[in-house]
């Protein structure tokens, strides 16, 4: 029998092989080619080169939609587009399809400081003391790099949005919390806040946001706890979205409920639908509870690999909705409401 410790040292061995698309042997940098409308580059920040990936629609038009994509712990900016990458492969489609920019800045390398490789963090608001934690002044890169991208492509400013799961998800709830004025609205997809929640600040401009997390989830646990091994301490998903109710200033009162269609009977899961419209001065929160779901984006049109390891590893996948859409919905949802 494998030990709970041992168990979530392996959990984390086996999601890095299995979700970044690598082997049990060598890891690959170069056998990334870029796709029509790609392009990789870098600029500095405090002394570090940080890296990018960029899609942008050809021929470009006049005021366009930007997406920023944060890959999760682990990752990077060309795994969370490999084969086993699940629901996230969705961007690249829709990105061709509705015609937005899509951006995919790469994270740091915790134990080495690499800015450039597949195997990267976010520095999120975890305790520093928390595996898999980096110093990296990641906030300054997000926002340098979205000053320099709306500098050289027509992005209309009031349709700047982002989004990411696990580690990318903790990073777009610190983006919203530090720097909303940056941003139309966020998504994150399996993430709980750091605990304690208490000592984060309330941003001053609440800003839209949409929230998947699954009931099922053995790394971001629902119940909260620790993340992995030693990955840090999250609260749990409900107090997560209480958290956001109150620094989103919804009206409670008219909170609404609902169940999604059941589309896979086989899935074992249902999705639960919260909307909190906002309250006066408020934006609102879109909280899905994926019941049954485990550590991966709701995703019909991108399942994961049907492998018992992968299955140990990140639990149930959820197959009634399509995550990417859901977000893009709700993006366009918030642009579309008054100001």
């Amino acid at each position: 029998m494998i030990s709970g410790a041992n168990r979530k040292i392996w959990l984390w061995l086996l999601l890095l092989c299995l979700l970044a698309g690598c082997t049990l042997g060598e890891r690959q940098l170069s056998g990334d080619s870029m796709l029509d409308g790609w392009q990789e580059s870098s600029l500095d920040v405090g002394g570090s080169t940080r890296w990018y990936r960029i899609y942008s629609p050809d021929p470009l038009a006049d005021n366009l939609p930007m997406v920023i994509l944060l890959h999760g712990g682990t990752g990077s900016m060309r795994s969370i587009f490999r084969p086993n990458a699940g629901g996230t492969k969705e961007w690249m489609t829709l990105a061709e399809k509705e015609g937005f920019i899509l951006l995919v800045p790469n994270g740091t390398n915790p134990e080495t400081g690499d800015t450039y490789g597949d195997d990267q963090n976010w520095n999120d608001h975890r305790r520093d003391s928390a595996a898999g934690q980096t110093t990296a002044e990641d906030v300054d890169f997000i926002l340098a790099l979205l000053e320099q991208i709306t500098a050289q492509y027509p992005v209309d400013q009031e349709r700047v949005y982002v989004t990411g799961a696990s580690n990318g998800g903790l990073m777009t709830y610190r983006l919203l919390i530090e720097a909303p004025d940056h941003f139309t609205a966020g998504a994150a997809f399996i993430a709980n806040l750091p605990e304690p929640a208490l000592n984060l600040p309330v941003s001053g401009k609440p800003t839209p946001l949409m929230i998947v997390n699954g009931t099922e989830d053995p790394l971001m646990p629902w119940e909260g706890g620790s993340v992995g091994k030693d990955r840090g301490i999250v609260i749990s998903g409900e107090e997560t979205a209480a958290w956001w109710a109150v620094a989103n200033r919804v009206n409670l009162d008219q909170k609404t409920s609902e169940l999604l269609p059941d589309v896979d009977l086989e899935d074992n899961c249902r999705i639960q639908k919260d909307y909190y419209p906002a309250g006066p001065d408020g934006t609102p929160l879109l909280f899905y509870t994926a019941q049954g779901g485990g550590h991966a984006m709701p995703s019909g049109k991108h399942p994961l690999p049907d492998s018992f390891l992968l299955r140990w590893v990140i639990g149930p996948e959820c197959r009634d909705a399509e995550g990417v859409t859901m977000a893009w919905e709700f993006f366009n949802q918030t642009a579309a409401a008054p100001h």
